[in-house]
């Protein structure tokens, strides 16, 4: 017996409705018209034949109940993710015999707490074959934990309960607006958290701060500017769209200005001018940030970053496009701080969004470099520290005069936050490599077209 997933493309779907007629026999009949379902994954558990052909197959009704609901009855558009974590969970059940709703009274024996082990043993196996990362192992345990919970919350009784409920306190940074440092938030989560960590990184950097390789970033330059072409799913099939010129805009600032994510989608129109011949000579243009300008920074931090100058022009030929002009007439708020980056309604760009088009951009990447790329938004930001750096250093500023200039720049109140990027720009590079990054970063090529 094995368990394998299939893919049903579109079809129809109507509710059901059984009765007994008045002479006592069982009728079925529907609710109401067809529903047209986008693809689905659905699980089958299926017997071979001695020449290793499929002898049967039955649906895992269980799942496939639930995985229609989530489709029907929650407008999930895409439930690809629980079919691989329940696939995987139900694989896992064949392998040690026991049934779903199996719950016996030593907790270690449940078959929610050996997945748990089977995922953590997983990621930390050495092989490359049956190796997970820490991300895949929980997600798969939050959708075998949600599948639980859906029939908690439908009354069905179990022998035992496949987990316990906690509470666990959380240090987050507080918000700019605050006068903390950082806050605690109270979570309510279950005793089958995954603990694990993805740690690809060298020299102990995390992976956080991991700045993009001279590749990468080429390759990404060209999605940013030259195609803007990124790939995004759709009723859980990809498709090609373009990516708005505003996140174009956005994702180069975090790489050549080192802003954070909060800081660039804050950003006022009022910071963005015509830089001079002059300003445009010397590379860079300076100025302050923070919440007396509206700009969300780390701990309302005032600080003073740099932005490349022939930037700053595309930005301002972009604040004065029929484009931009048409999103600010819709804005409501105040207009002496009209934000930079606005929605078609006229409304701030979230960092959710944010999130959504990088998702959409990596898959971009993935297709272009042919393996995956893990990088954050804010890895821009090290891309950032990591290229300043050597441009500085290159150039013959000392290193230590370097390292407290970028740090400036990053708004770091740490030093040793800093030197986390000071081991990447320690990696052997050629007197070509270097002189890339400086002309990269200075735009001396004068090809900055969007």
């Amino acid at each position: 017996m094995e368990v394998i997933s299939y893919k049903l493309d579109d079809f129809e779907y109507r509710t059901p409705i059984t009765f007994i007629d008045e002479n006592g026999e069982l009728v079925i009949t529907y609710l109401d018209d067809p529903v047209q379902i986008a693809p689905i994954t659905l699980l089958y558990q299926v017997e071979l034949n001695g020449d290793g052909e499929f002898a049967q197959a039955n649906g895992v009704d269980i799942v496939n109940a639930y995985l229609m609901h989530l489709k029907i009855n929650r407008d999930q558009l895409c439930v690809s993710a629980q079919s691989r974590a329940l696939l995987h969970y139900f694989s896992f059940l064949n392998e040690i015999g026991m049934q779903w709703n199996e719950m016996p009274t030593r907790q270690n024996k449940r078959p929610t707490y050996r997945f748990k082990r089977h995922l953590e043993t997983m990621h930390r196996s050495a092989d490359s074959d049956s190796h997970l990362r820490a991300s895949t192992c929980k997600t798969y345990m939050r959708c075998v934990v949600n599948f639980y919970k859906h029939f908690l919350m439908n009354n069905h009784k179990f022998e035992n309960p496949p987990f316990e409920h906690e509470l666990i306190n959380v240090r987050i940074d507080a918000s700019a607006s605050s006068m903390k440092a950082s806050q605690t938030v109270s979570v309510h989560t279950t005793d089958l958290r995954i603990r694990a960590n993805d740690n690809t990184s060298k020299n102990n950097i995390p992976n956080q701060l991991m700045s993009l390789s001279t590749h990468e970033w080429e390759q990404l330059d060209i999605v940013l500017r030259d195609d803007r072409r990124v790939i995004k799913i759709l009723d859980c099939e990809e498709v090609i769209i373009k990516l708005p010129i505003e996140f174009s805009f956005i994702f180069l600032l975090m790489r050549y200005s080192g802003l954070r994510r909060e800081e660039v989608i804050t950003l006022r129109e009022n910071h963005v001018f015509n830089p001079s011949r002059e300003q445009l000579k010397r590379g860079y243009v300076n100025f302050k940030i923070g919440q007396f300008n509206g700009v969300e920074t780390k701990y309302g931090k005032i600080r003073e970053i740099e932005v490349p100058t022939l930037l700053l022009k595309k930005l301002y030929e972009y604040i004065n496009s029929p484009r931009y002009i048409k999103r600010r007439e819709k804005y409501e708020g105040d207009q002496l701080l009209t934000p930079l980056f606005l929605n078609t309604k006229g409304s701030l760009i979230v960092s959710g969004t944010v999130n959504a088009r990088w998702g959409e951009i990596r898959k971009a990447m993935e297709k272009k470099l042919g393996f995956k790329f893990k990088h954050k938004p804010h890895n821009l930001r090290a891309t950032y520290a990591v290229n300043r750096l050597k441009a500085l250093m290159d150039s013959g500023i000392p290193q230590s005069d370097a390292l407290t200039f970028v740090q400036s720049k990053m708004g770091h109140s740490n030093l040793a936050t800093t030197l986390h990027y000071m081991k990447q720009t320690e990696q052997e590079a050629s007197g070509d490599e270097v002189l890339e990054h400086v002309y990269d970063f200075l735009f001396e090529n004068n090809n900055f077209d969007l």
